[in-house]
């Protein structure tokens, strides 16, 4: 797209611009909010950073939207129904909007907590010597329910591990207690067995290379620091990091929460089944979880178990909790409609070569249908909700979802306004989940109004 930013030089002009030119032809528009909003290519902004995640949407997206008087207004409530590590909330927070947000996983609340909540340098800093104080005295680790922790960790590891978590517990508490614990948690992987380059645990194996090849040597190299690493070390540097980007919170004041635990049922905090009333959200951005593409929980089960979120026998229902899941059993196994004519065509087809593959894919367009409902249910009237969705390949078949869930929203009477599509850069969200998948290497952005 050949735009002229010169002329187009406020975000409301392009909104503008992009409702006129996609009302003539229909067509996509390609943009790269990347070149567009250049300033955010510095990947330590504000706390974006705290702490790894797969699959995080790119905070230029929500930027945009944002700093934009064209959706919302300064003090506007908005809505991320799948809110992850919270980098929309983050984005209305540093835009002066207010922001709730939902996720299944324990793992994803706790670091968007942490992330949006401000706590001076000077008291970090205090509590930061008393844990490291009480680490020096302590002889007997906490070593809390952990899936396969003999596998994934060295004994001695586990020993270092075990006394951080012991010494976070016994000298913070509230909400100086979770920054620490977020700090703890991005230890975990790092002082592990885990392949760093793959968001699921997949064990370090030196002998998937030929032997003596620069891969084969560097895995070898790995495993052996992993063995004389010094986790203390490693986990003070994290500290040191999160407390600066802490403090870049401190001129922002504005609400942040995570309300539910369920996109399909928003309710008014994690501890009520109160929903939340009908058209009280004036904006909603949010990026779904893609179909059957990314393993949240399991991606997050070790630092689930270190951080006691959850035991390695309640990983299971945990996953169960989540929208694109993987994980049936094969009496759930059968044919599924959604009532989209061309989904349904594709899954007919799916089913006859893949059971499995279909009712992953088509119970995943229910649920995100549920889940669309419930947000339409909340949204005000003339407000918009944003869509930032990418297709897949399912058993060889392209798996359109964006186009899907288009049909099904102008279905519910939310009018388009337009779609944009960015070519993505980041490896979190280009994921090839198995042979018969592809590579999600484009990320669709579709802007409806509700009008009804």
């Amino acid at each position: 797209m050949n735009i002229d930013l010169k002329i187009l030089n406020t975000n409301e002009k392009l909104s503008k611009y992009f409702v006129e030119e996609y009302s003539i032809n229909e067509k996509p528009i390609s943009i790269s909010f990347r070149k567009l909003i250049p300033k955010l290519n510095n990947k330590n902004k504000y706390t974006h950073l705290i702490h790894s995640y797969p699959a995080k949407l790119i905070p230029h997206i929500p930027n945009f939207f944002l700093n934009n008087n064209y959706f919302s207004k300064k003090e506007d409530l908005v809505l991320d129904p799948f809110c992850g590590t919270g980098t929309v909330l983050l984005e209305a927070m540093i835009s002066g909007r207010n922001a709730i947000g939902a996720d299944a996983n324990p793992l994803a609340q706790l670091i968007t907590k942490v992330k949006t909540t401000y706590l001076t340098i000077e008291i970090l800093e205090l509590y930061f010597k008393l844990i490291i104080s009480s680490y020096k005295k302590l002889r007997k680790p906490e070593i809390p329910d952990v899936i396969n922790k003999d596998f994934w960790f060295p004994l001695v590891n586990q020993k270092k591990l075990g006394l951080i978590k012991r010494a976070i517990n016994k000298t913070t508490n509230g909400e100086i207690q979770d920054f620490f614990l977020i700090c703890f948690s991005n230890c975990v992987k790092k002082v592990s067995y885990a392949d760093p380059i793959v968001a699921v645990p997949v064990k370090l194996n030196p002998k998937r290379y030929p032997e003596g090849s620069s891969k084969n040597i560097k895995a070898i190299r790995r495993i052996n620091n992993i063995k004389t690493i010094d986790v203390f070390a490693l986990f003070k540097s994290i500290c040191i990091n999160n407390m600066h980007r802490i403090n870049t919170l401190q001129n922002l004041n504005n609400n942040i929460k995570i309300i539910s635990k369920d996109a399909r049922k928003l309710t008014k905090s994690l501890i009520t089944n109160e929903l939340i009333k009908d058209e009280s959200v004036d904006l909603i951005i949010t990026s779904p979880p893609y179909a059957g593409a990314q393993k949240y929980i399991r991606s997050s089960s070790l630092n689930l178990g270190w951080l006691g979120l959850a035991k390695s026998n309640e990983l299971k229902l945990l996953d169960k909790k989540n929208i694109g899941r993987e994980n049936y059993t094969k009496g759930e196994l059968k044919k599924i409609k959604t009532g989209i004519y061309n989904a349904d065509k594709l899954l007919e087809k799916i089913y006859s070569i893949n059971k499995l593959r279909a009712y992953i894919v088509g119970n995943y367009l229910i649920e995100i249908m549920s889940a669309l409902d419930e947000s339409i249910r909340v949204l005000k009237k003339n407000s918009y909700l944003i869509l930032i969705i990418g297709n897949n390949k399912v058993s060889n078949f392209e798996f359109n979802t964006q186009q899907y869930l288009t049909e099904y929203l102008v279905s519910k009477k939310l009018s388009l306004k337009f779609k944009l599509i960015d070519d993505i850069k980041s490896y979190g969200l280009m994921t090839k989940r198995n042979k018969t998948a592809d590579i999600i290497s484009r990320e669709w952005i579709i802007v409806f109004k509700k009008h009804m």
